[in-house]
């Protein structure tokens, strides 16, 4: 994909608003190697869980989506002027060390990491190309929203294919994990964002042709996400997802995220 890619096209961007669009390149490869590994450890949960085939074929693939979106945001990075990314892999472990059990490990990182956070990711990635118009930048948006697209399908179908498998249990934890995730999420993508919005801080329109999300584009893809697809998917699966809006804060101060 990387020689595929056209070549950046910054004629025209002050030095400040050319750093500041660059400086989310390290950051995204950073986060694209992180759902690698989360991926690498859901498919090992979900063999150990029983999951049958193909589910956990399907999701040791999606490693290799990752990683290869990961060098996609290091090259864009790179083309642009950035530093090279720096990896931590200390809060995937974190994540997972309180999930021993398998099911209940394969469980949270489908509901949580796969089927809530790409639904999520793939709204704020459409917002972003959408707004986009540097070549370069807009390729690469583009090439991961396509992937995202199929990653947050499987994150479904594969939570529907889990569900028989959970005792009530397990169900009412995968209740309180959905309930975490959205607090996590609501966390870090919108709220700072609304205390921006809140004390009036300036955003530089330029700023979104760069693929740098507008302060209210990227609240309204968020919350659209919530609405109009997370909370009826998790009722389709047969959680509750009024409930787990509702109680988001009440999970995360307990630790279920």
């Amino acid at each position: 994909m990387s020689a595929e890619l056209p070549a950046p096209e910054l004629t025209g961007y002050s030095d400040a608003q050319r750093a500041f669009a660059v400086a989310a390149w390290p950051l995204r490869a950073a986060e694209e190697l992180r759902s690698a590994l989360i991926y690498r450890a859901l498919a090992t949960a979900s063999r150990a869980a029983g999951m049958p085939a193909p589910w956990p074929a399907r999701f040791a693939e999606v490693v290799r989506d990752e990683v290869r979106h990961a060098r996609l945001c290091a090259t864009v990075g790179a083309r642009l002027g950035a530093a090279a990314p720096r990896y931590d892999a200390r809060p995937v472990r974190a994540r997972l060390a309180p999930l021993a059990d398998p099911l209940e490990r394969t469980g949270a990182i489908l509901c949580a990491e796969v089927a809530i956070g790409e639904t999520i990711s793939m709204m704020l990635f459409r917002a972003g190309r959408r707004a986009t118009t540097e070549p370069l930048t807009r390729a690469a948006l583009a090439a991961i929203l396509r992937d995202e697209v199929r990653h947050q399908r499987l994150g479904w179908d594969g939570l529907a294919a889990l569900w028989p498998m959970l005792d009530a249990v397990r169900r009412e934890a995968l209740q309180r994990a959905a309930a975490g995730a959205l607090a996590a999420s609501e966390q870090q993508i919108a709220l700072p964002v609304l205390r921006r919005l809140d004390a009036g801080e300036p955003f530089d329109p330029a700023l979104a042709e760069l693929g740098v999300l507008a302060p209210e584009a990227r609240v309204e893809a968020f919350y659209a996400a919530i609405e109009q697809r997370v909370v009826p998917r998790l009722d389709r699966i047969g959680l509750d997802g009024a409930r787990a809006w509702r109680d988001r804060y009440r999970a995360a101060a307990i630790g279920l995220r």
